[in-house]
């Protein structure tokens, strides 16, 4: 090896031979030495025509040892700066002395240029090339596509939003999960705990931990293949696209490409038969040099990475090629898919990484963002909070709150509205149907959409959130599901499937059995025993389902002369039934241990339908009588009751506030509908008592 204490010319003659037979991108070299002002117009040209690499090699090093040391210096200074490139891949093992070889050793170039004193100079390292104009040229495109294809991600979402103040939406920290698969056993006793629970700590479980952090900018440098798994909606494309962007803004001189491919789009992809097509055609053609750009991303493959976004099998012979690492084979490889996908693509050189949605703390960050202090509304409704870990589902309740009309209108947002957007934005997403076919592909659909809720019916009589066997295969029904797959043997697996959220199961069952009324009478006496209470949760969702408002979706299902049939009966039944329960009710009956059906509930049910005869029946049921005592109200609880007590334009109502918990939002709601009630006895009083607590607890 060369003495560090030669001057740069001898450094370059005592390993001439080397450079000759080793020095890779030339291109590189020539591209710098003309921008440092080595080389001239003229020189380039003369390097150019040379007709093979050794020769254009010759050629530069005879140029520059010509020149002098200051050229030789700057040689170095490119070799040293560029040598990923410019000396190849570096051997994890020196080439020993063979039996046969006269050679004991490899001479190693990448120890031989690191072996060289150079003064500091970080000026070169800023403004040195890593390839040609061309190859930078065509990265800033991607880049530049990058940023758009990430912005109108972003601003799609944003545009579903409501308001004059917009949110800017961008990535919300996901919880990332590197610990691997649950084990079958693992699994079948969590279940079985989880049957076991009350509703409040089952839904909790829905929301997952947070976890030590895993950021996109972490993944993005890792060295390893990336398998992103996840079910869907829980934020596998959003996380690519945080990737995407991250790169994209990346401002360092790292001559490296990223390719994006949205695999729910194969028409294109599959139509590319070489690595050309699928790079140049699907995402982005370089503007010249486009053999010189192709060669580069061949030969310097672990610069560049893939990312295929929803892939569900290698039907595409080069997307297959590139997975196996025939084509590109140091290029990284990042792929998404559900779980019931990912035995197709895991291996030992991909890093599993679980995507499990929001945990509860970037719930409320999330919600802050969009909703403000209306978060509030979302916060302190559990089913609605758990339902927020699935980053779709959060948007769509974020939505649906942000476009909700002034208190005082009698078409304020319910829960059931929020779960048929999510039902009418997920097929739409899934499907790519245009807003103005999304009603005709439901009513196209309308045979998968049952047949998936006749299996949520039957697994909730049952208590359970499994599915052992899937209506059919459509996206559409698969959209609202995710799949688990079990080891049983070792050459066999068995999947099942649960919904996204629970809630999400008993809205599917809600709507079936408004397909088939003549089992609703039965399921209301069930909701009066002790194993089959948990049927009532039923109930609010048919109560807004049957009506025909928007946005709409039963009568793209069921034909709207069946269900006016069903709503003529439907509500008088509902009060006969409950309401006798509701008069013998004593303190043995709670939520846990037993019947329970209160005022709140009925409110609950009558305010999801917007039914404003409903409510006057309740009220005549209840002769004006409304007795709230010791109940907690939270906002949405509020406004089931405010919606009751505001359908009575005949008669005052005597309420009775005796001991009740209120937030500041459920407080503003409930003064809203006071005009309808009788102002005499403890009311006032209990107004007063209701407005210090709010007022000294800071809610």
């Amino acid at each position: 090896m060369a003495s560090t204490t030669q001057s740069a010319l001898d450094y370059i003659r005592s390993a001439r031979k080397h450079l000759v037979r080793e020095l890779n991108n030339l291109s590189v070299v020539v591209e710098n030495l003309y921008q440092q002002g080595v080389f001239s117009d003229e020189e380039v040209s003369k390097i150019q025509a040379e007709r093979d690499d050794y020769d254009k090699t010759r050629r530069i090093l005879d140029s520059v040892t010509k020149k002098g040391e200051a050229a030789c210096y700057e040689f170095l200074r490119i070799i040293d700066v560029t040598r990923k490139r410019t000396l190849g891949r570096t051997s994890l093992l020196p080439e020993t002395k063979s039996s046969a070889s006269t050679e004991t050793r490899k001479f190693d170039l990448h120890h031989w240029i690191s072996c060289f004193s150079f003064k500091d100079d970080t000026q070169m390292d800023i403004n040195c090339l890593q390839g040609s104009r061309p190859c930078h040229r065509y990265q800033a495109k991607l880049k530049s596509k990058a940023q758009k294809m990430s912005n109108e991600f972003w601003k799609k979402n944003k545009n579903l939003l409501e308001g004059n103040n917009k949110p800017d939406l961008s990535y919300t920290a996901l919880v990332l999960d590197t610990q691997g698969s649950v084990s079958p056993s693992k699994i079948k006793t969590l279940k079985s705990k989880k049957s076991k629970m009350s509703r409040p700590k089952k839904l909790r479980t829905y929301i997952p931990e947070d976890r030590p952090d895993i950021s996109p900018s972490e993944l993005l440098k890792t060295d390893k293949n990336i398998l992103l798994v996840g079910k869907p909606g829980i934020g596998k494309t959003a996380l690519t696209h945080e990737m995407l962007k991250l790169w994209a803004e990346r401002d360092n001189k790292e001559l490296d490409y990223m390719f994006y491919f949205d695999m729910r789009e194969t028409s294109h992809i599959m139509m590319a038969k070489s690595l050309k097509d699928l790079l140049f055609s699907v995402i982005s053609e370089p503007d010249e040099g486009k053999e010189e750009v192709l060669q580069d991303i061949k030969k310097n493959s672990d610069n560049v990475t893939l990312i295929f976004d929803g892939i569900t099998d290698l039907s595409s012979s080069v997307v297959k090629r590139l997975v196996e690492k025939d084509l590109l084979p140091d290029a990284k490889i990042i792929i998404t898919c559900r779980p019931d996908d990912e035995e197709d693509f895991l291996s030992g050189d991909f890093l599993r990484v679980e995507v499990k949605g929001f945990s509860e703390q970037t719930i409320k960050t999330y919600l802050s963002a969009t909703l403000g202090e209306e978060q509030e509304k979302v916060l302190s409704n559990l089913e609605l909070l758990t339902l927020c870990h699935v980053p779709m589902y959060a948007l769509m309740v974020a939505v649906c709150f942000s476009s909700e009309t002034p208190e005082d209108s009698p078409q304020s947002c319910t829960v059931t509205e929020i779960y048929i957007n999510i039902v009418r934005h997920c097929l739409q997403t899934i499907n790519k149907t245009k807003t103005k076919d999304l009603n005709s592909f439901i009513n196209n659909r309308s045979e998968e959409i049952l047949s998936l809720a006749e299996f949520a019916f039957k697994a909730t009589v049952e208590k359970t959130v499994n599915l052992t066997e899937l209506p059919c295969e459509d996206s559409c029904v698969l959209s609202f599901m995710k799949p688990l797959v079990i080891k049983v043997a070792p050459t066999e697996t068995i999947t099942t499937h649960a919904f996204l959220h629970y809630t999400m199961q008993e809205f599917f069952a809600a709507l079936w059995l408004l397909k088939y009324p003549d089992k609703i009478r039965d399921v209301f006496q069930q909701c009066l025993t002790e194993e089959k209470k948990h049927m009532k949760h039923l109930i609010p969702f048919m109560c807004r389902l049957l009506t025909d408002k928007r946005p709409s979706l039963m009568k793209h299902l069921i034909p709207a002369q069946e269900l006016k049939n069903t709503s003529d009966w439907f509500f008088e039944e509902l009060i006969t039934t409950f309401l006798p329960r509701l008069c013998e009710k004593d303190e043995a009956d709670t939520e846990d241990s037993g019947l329970y059906v209160d005022i709140l509930f009925l409110c609950q049910c009558f305010y999801e339908s917007q039914c404003p005869e409903a409510c006057i029946i309740f009220l005549e049921k209840l002769d004006y009588h409304l007795d709230l005592s010791g109940e907690s109200l939270e906002p949405y609880l509020c406004s089931a009751v405010a919606y009751v007590v505001t359908q009575s334009k005949e008669r005052k109502i005597w309420l009775n506030l005796e001991d009740v918990m209120v937030s500041e939002q459920g407080m503003r709601r409930l003064l809203g509908c006071l005009q309808n009630v009788q102002w005499c006895g403890p009311l006032p009083r209990q107004l007063w008592g209701i407005s210090f607590s709010v007022r000294t607890d800071g809610r």
